[in-house]
């Protein structure tokens, strides 16, 4: 269950920004360009577009196990999954959108030590 998989305390991060489809530049959500950098580097790139599920799909199949409200979010992933370690910076870049990156510091857990490896 990959919702599931998103929803562990710690492993989500967004904002400060959000942006509504008005803001989005010809309001086409499936041109925007998502990017995963570690350290600084570029290890995946893909469109909204090349999404393995199309965002109405997605929320189709939602709403069928659950009433979305206003402002709910479904966490669509990120276009490849790397490595972590304790110490990374990782960051997800929304090329095309008028805002920042989201950028995270990668911590170790308590009861795992702070050098332990987390896939995402």
């Amino acid at each position: 269950n990959l919702t599931q998989a998103k929803a562990f305390d710690t492993f989500f991060s967004f904002g400060p920004v959000f942006l509504s489809p008005d803001e989005i530049p010809d309001g086409d959500f499936g041109a925007l360009t998502v990017q995963t950098v570690l350290n600084g580097e570029i290890r995946a790139e893909n469109t909204v577009a090349n999404m393995t599920f199309p965002l109405d799909f997605l929320v189709a199949h939602h709403s069928r196990v659950m009433t979305l409200l206003p402002g709910d979010i479904i966490s669509t992933g990120t276009p490849g999954a790397t490595v972590l370690a304790a110490g990374d910076t990782l960051e997800c870049r929304i090329l095309g959108a008028p805002f920042e990156p989201l950028v995270n510091p990668v911590v170790g857990s308590a009861a795992d030590g702070e050098d332990d490896e987390a896939g995402t």
